[in-house]
């Protein structure tokens, strides 16, 4: 009787043990264990109100104010991969950096949770803790440095160069079809605005004094790129930014024409932000087809490795 309730128990061992064994071995690894963000130790941290707090959670802050939290969880992973390596690089060769040098909004959990209530809550730090958990350590890097890893909302069906943009090659940032782009809802966005808002505004904004004449006459885009990015804007005897131009009136991106419409002027703004590096839409609809995060990021920045930052 003994030797058949052993055998018994034996053979029910070998049923609850051998889907798990045959997962280890098709993998070729174990399932890794989820980071415990409260006690996770990366070797550098970002001072927040005084206080240093592990990098990796405090990507979890700012996750969620940089890219929308329902995108898809590869598309994800591939932004918090972009964060983490863009901390690092400012960091250089320190262990700490303070919040106020850094370009990204921190949101604390309590802030978080009364601004999307407790359900939505749940799900976004679900998700944003699989994100920041399952690419947590991972960097970009080129010949082994960090790269600078730009990134925008939305493209205009291609993005941007470094030499066309700065001038000057940057091997990483190359142009990169992202044509699902321009199915975005929020591809297109115009306002028309009176010249004496103009003026009104440019004064506020840049100590740019002209007449509401001198602005219907001489407001010009005077430089762009071959795909429509705006690098100057005359502006009677002064010359702006386009960036500039776009930070003043408040446009979605740097991809903008100017025209007369009815009396005012029309701006008209393609795509979302400066259009360089990584298109945040274009990696969601990747996502969407099945591609893994490493697949974006060397999609969109040409010729980076992926490495642990442990082995920098």
């Amino acid at each position: 009787m003994r030797n058949k309730l052993s055998y018994l128990f034996f053979l029910l061992f070998l049923f609850c043990s051998v889907p798990y064994l045959l997962t280890v071995v098709l993998s070729g690894k174990e399932e890794a264990k989820p980071v415990d963000f409260q006690t996770h130790t990366s070797g550098y941290t970002v001072t927040v109100s005084g206080k240093p707090m592990d990098l990796e959670a405090y990507l979890l802050g700012v996750l969620p104010t940089q890219i929308s939290m329902d995108d898809e969880k590869e598309a994800l992973k591939a932004q918090a991969v972009i964060l983490r390596t863009d901390i690092l690089r400012r960091i250089g060769d320190k262990k700490n950096i303070s919040q106020d040098s850094l370009p990204y909004k921190y949101e604390s959990n309590d802030n978080l949770q009364e601004k999307l209530g407790e359900q939505k809550y749940k799900i976004t730090d679900q998700s944003r803790k699989q994100a920041v958990g399952e690419t947590t350590g991972e960097v970009i890097t080129y010949e082994g440095k960090y790269i600078q890893p730009y990134f925008h909302g939305i493209s205009v069906g291609t993005t941007l160069s470094a030499k066309e943009w700065f001038g000057k090659e940057i091997p990483y940032l190359q142009e990169k079809d992202s044509l699902k782009d321009v199915e975005s809802p929020e591809y297109m966005t115009g306002i028309p605005v009176t010249y004496g808002q103009v003026v009104t505004q440019l004064k506020k904004e840049n100590k740019i004094s002209l007449s509401v004449e001198e602005a219907k006459k001489s407001i010009r885009i005077k430089e762009k790129t071959g795909n429509g990015y705006v690098k100057k804007v005359q502006v009677g005897k002064y010359v702006m930014t386009g960036e500039a131009w776009a930070k003043c009136f408040q446009l979605n991106s740097t991809n903008f024409y100017l025209e007369p419409y009815d009396g005012k002027l029309r701006m008209v703004a393609l795509g979302k932000g400066l259009g360089l590096g990584l298109s945040q839409y274009g990696a969601n609809e990747l996502a969407k087809d099945g591609k893994s995060y490493k697949n974006i990021l060397k999609y969109y920045y040409t010729g980076i490795q992926i490495t642990k930052m442990s082995d920098q």
